[in-house]
């Protein structure tokens, strides 16, 4: 990806962050408010997360709740992604809630009416957007993957993320905008994101703790 080039249709300025390893978890707030990928589309849910988020049998068992498009999947297999589709992924959520979402769980019947089912429209395979929300223990399993390949996010979100936790980034990390070094301490103040609704972000760790 070219840092000043576009993504798709849109083009973006690429913010890139080397960091120390305790520090990627501090980006995980933005996976749980929501993040987009540009990813392979038209295919299983199932499919998407071993193919394009790199999940493994171990970390799709975790998976106990799964939204596609705002209503719950039991049948990973045949719930298909689309251009534009919003899949949020959750561990085990407790109490009656948790148990009745859980895919394939005893309570699923409870919400039959409800059940994300393919409702038989076009979904031709190529490349498309998919908002994705990660929770709880998955955050850990899936983000940083995530980071390391690049999410499109808010930019006021993470303008409000790094002036939190500046004292944190400002230890342990080195940051790139465009292509040209910047000061951490230029980002948080929002200079340099104000005008942007959206960012490409990506987050490695630095070699030194590799």
């Amino acid at each position: 990806m070219n840092d000043k080039g576009p993504i798709g249709n849109i083009a973006l300025v690429h913010l890139a962050f080397i960091v120390d390893e305790p520090l990627i978890a501090r980006f995980f707030l933005l996976l749980q408010q929501g993040v987009r990928i540009r990813r392979r589309v038209g295919r299983s849910v199932d499919a998407f997360l071993r193919e394009e988020l790199g999940a493994g049998p171990g970390t799709i068992e975790k998976i106990q709740s799964i939204m596609l498009d705002g209503k719950p999947v039991d049948d990973i297999g045949s719930a298909l992604l689309h251009d534009g589709s919003v899949l949020a992924l959750s561990a085990a959520m407790p109490g009656l809630v948790g148990a009745t979402l859980r895919r394939g769980g005893a309570y699923s019947s409870f919400r039959n009416a409800i059940t994300y089912h393919e409702a038989g429209k076009a979904c031709m395979p190529g490349e498309g957007w998919v908002s994705i929300k990660v929770f709880n223990l998955l955050m850990a399993e899936l983000g940083p993957g995530l980071l390391r390949q690049g999410v499109l996010v808010n930019a006021a979100d993470l303008a409000d993320l790094l002036a939190e936790r500046s004292q944190e980034f400002r230890q342990g990390c080195s940051v790139t905008l465009g292509g040209e070094p910047v000061d951490i301490g230029i980002l948080e103040g929002s200079t340099e994101l104000a005008g942007k609704d959206q960012v490409f972000l990506t987050v490695a760790r630095s070699p030194v703790n590799a």
